[in-house]
């Protein structure tokens, strides 16, 4: 970096990360470019609450110098993954190595296989293969901005030693925080404008090559400011782990920059042959060069990398949609990508020759295929976008009193068809990798010789399989059978707890109440079965949440019609088991909303078995708890 930064972008609020503010110290730090702790204070607000301020121990308010011992007592070796060593000069005075490589092996934990030390509930998927990360003498160049980002959102639940001492996560917290929004700075197109002959700094300074304000970013052949896939998952996982905490609409920014910094590096795309009258392209990376029968591995892999950032994020996107009731930032038109690869054969794609990969198919898959996040996730979120599509229609102020009978049809095939698929889930869905490191690899390891449908769907043959992957496909199956029941309840009810208990349209005699209330119920069936094999529900735990408490809403109806419809046994056991998953929810990771909600579930129940009289301060109390989180026309769901 050739100064110090300018940017108001890197000047954030520690507030807005969901964690208490420390008190800024007058001690500069080499991560901060010549920003001073003084700098950062004058960005808080001034109504902050002094109890905030007190929770935060000696170790966060205090110089450096002052600091307890406690990194001192932590280990100090050297970090013992290269992959890391981009970001080590920036994190010196946060965090030792030693710890850095602690939170990385948290990062390539697999959700479900441990709950002593279980994954980031922030990682959703790794995208860059798991070997190209451990690789022991040159691993993936990963921008020091995404590896801080990643070692951020690892740092916030993670079970490192070092990091239970009091105030000492909510200060490595912080500063991870503003290391990485301070080199994604210095990376963000946002910060550059377009003018006749070049880029210019997007502030008052005359011109961009005045000292400080850092070199010229890369440009697309448009010559406009480019990034690269490492800044797209950056601004990614900002959004996930912002939106998961108090302050979730803060996520809007960073999701923002994602998208359009996707669209402009034209990750939605493969594209034609380039139509660029010099040739052949100087971009490497362009897809004209596709179809290079010598593409290199790297080429390969990079290649893939792209679409797995591409399909993350469309699959965030109808994720995200549902919970903040907004329409898609990335719809099904602008997608021209191909479905991403099994993984087995993507974690594997080193042993495999390339003419014997799978035939590519564009577009997201609609059938779960294995255990892997873009196989069975992805899926349900193609199918999930086109219910939001529907659900937004349905209030457009002209064409919503159009009849969607068909649509709704199209979308229920699709549920079948995913249903079917799930339940054909073959126990030996996921390789078991030693079939892949022998050194005589066969073609029945590969799956060689296969239909191309049978491969596209990962169901790839496999001499062996252990206890692990067969709890995965357990796992899976489980949350992606409650997922499915949840979208039926989306397709068909309300999305608004209010108005579904207000009830001002008939819903209720509807025939479509009819199909919500069989789904919600089984939905509460399929809560009962994952308690069972996850009790801490840590397999989903970021994203489980919204589709608990969509699925819970004609519960809550049920258990407050209860005093004038009589006891029902099995509703009130389904809603025992809602509640019981919020509360280990709340303990995994704690979300207001869900406290919120098991509070207004608990109290209705509570009403109807102690005296099946109502109380009114209570019920006025409960709508007032329900009245935070609302899915009517324009309201922002969890996004408060």
């Amino acid at each position: 970096m050739d100064g110090p930064f300018v940017d108001s972008e890197v000047l954030i609020s520690d507030e807005s990360v969901g964690y208490p503010s420390p008190h800024a110290a007058n001690v500069s730090r080499p991560y901060e470019f010549g920003r001073g702790r003084g700098h950062r204070g004058s960005f808080r607000s001034s109504t902050s609450d002094d109890r905030n301020r007190e929770s935060v121990s000696t170790a966060a308010t205090c110089p450096d110098a002052l600091l307890p011992d406690v990194f001192q007592k932590a280990p100090t070796d050297e970090c013992c993954y290269k992959f890391l060593e981009p970001v080590l000069p920036y994190i010196r005075n946060i965090i030792p190595a030693s710890v850095a490589c602690e939170l990385l092996d948290i990062f390539l934990t697999d959700p479900g296989s441990s709950l002593f030390r279980g994954a980031s509930p922030y990682i959703l998927t790794r995208i860059f293969r798991k070997k190209s990360v451990l690789h022991p003498t040159a691993p993936r160049y990963t921008t020091p901005a995404l590896l801080a980002t990643i070692l951020w959102c690892v740092a916030q639940t993670a079970d490192v030693m070092v990091l239970h001492v009091p105030g000492t996560r909510a200060r490595v917290v912080n500063d991870l925080y503003d290391l990485a929004t301070s080199l994604v700075s210095e990376r963000d197109p946002d910060r550059w404008r377009r003018i006749h002959g070049g880029l210019r700094a997007e502030n008052e300074t005359p011109h961009p090559n005045i000292p400080g304000l850092g070199a010229y970013p890369m440009t697309t052949a448009a010559n406009e400011p480019a990034g690269v896939i490492d800044d797209v998952l950056t601004f990614i996982l900002l959004s996930i782990a912002v939106s998961g905490s108090d302050f979730k609409s803060d996520c809007y920014k960073w999701w923002s920059k994602a998208v359009r910094l996707a669209l402009s590096l034209r990750l939605n795309r493969e594209d034609e042959r380039c139509p660029a009258p010099v040739s052949p392209c100087a971009n490497p990376l362009c897809s004209c060069h596709r179809d290079r029968e010598d593409a290199s591995p790297i080429d390969l892999e990079r290649r893939e990398e792209r679409r797995r950032v591409f399909w993350l994020l469309y699959s965030l996107d109808r994720h995200l949609s549902l919970s903040f009731n907004t329409v898609l930032s990335m719809p099904d038109s602008y997608c021209e990508v191909y479905a991403p690869l099994p993984e087995t054969i993507w974690e594997n794609l080193d042993l495999i020759e390339p003419k014997q990969l799978p035939s590519r198919v564009i577009g997201p898959p609609l059938l779960a295929s294995g255990t892997g996040f873009f196989e069975y996730f992805l899926p349900a979120m193609a199918i999930l976008g086109d219910i939001i599509e529907v659900h937004h229609r349905r209030r457009h102020p002209r064409l919503g009193s159009q009849q969607d009978t068909f649509s709704v049809a199209v979308i229920q095939d699709l549920l079948s068809n995913y249903e079917l698929s799930l339940n054909a889930l073959p126990a030996d869905t996921t390789l078991n990798s030693q079939s892949f490191g022998m050194s005589n690899t066969t073609e029945r390891d590969l799956g060689v010789g296969l239909s191309t449908s049978s491969l596209h769907h990962g169901a790839v043959p496999t001499p062996t399989m252990d206890a692990g992957d067969q709890s995965r496909v357990r796992l899976v199956k489980a949350y992606s059978t409650h997922i499915l029941h949840v979208m039926h309840v989306l397709l068909h009810g309300k999305w608004d707890a209010i108005s579904m208990l207000d009830d001002g349209d008939d819903w209720i005699t509807s025939k479509r109440f009819t199909e919500c209330a069989a789904h919600a119920i089984s939905a509460s069936q399929s809560v009962s079965t994952i308690l069972t094999i996850d009790p801490e529900l840590t397999f989903m735990s970021y994203l489980f949440g919204i589709y608990l408490l969509q699925g819970s809403f004609i519960l809550l109806l049920f258990a407050d019609r209860m005093p004038q419809l009589g006891p029902n046994e099995s509703v009130e056991q389904a809603c025992e088991n809602i509640i019981r998953a919020h509360e280990v929810c709340v303990v995994t990771l704690s979300t207001e909303f869900q406290k919120n909600f098991r509070k207004v579930l608990r109290s209705t129940l509570y009403s109807v078995q102690g005296s099946g009289t109502t109380n009114w301060d209570e019920h006025r109390a409960r709508r007032r708890a329900l009245s935070l989180y609302r899915w009517t026309k324009g309201a922002k769901g969890l996004a408060l």
